[in-house]
């Protein structure tokens, strides 16, 4: 899991320098907030691949089947 925080981390950095030299920064803000979700997601399926699937879980809360 450790390896994975890290490429993501690199690859985000990278992105976000690119980004930040073409001055896009409402991309960076939907960027960030899309690779944190990417990262939680990644970290949630790591902990135990072999758990309900985050699909499940959510229709599960919203009262379906």
């Amino acid at each position: 899991m450790i390896y994975f925080i890290i490429i993501m981390a690199g690859l985000g950095v990278y992105d976000i320098l690119q980004m930040k030299t073409k001055k896009q920064k409402k991309e960076i803000v939907v960027y960030v907030i899309f690779m944190l979700l990417v990262g939680l997601f990644g970290i949630f399926y790591y902990i135990d691949p072999e758990r309900t699937s985050f699909s499940k879980l959510l229709l599960s809360i919203i009262g379906r089947k």
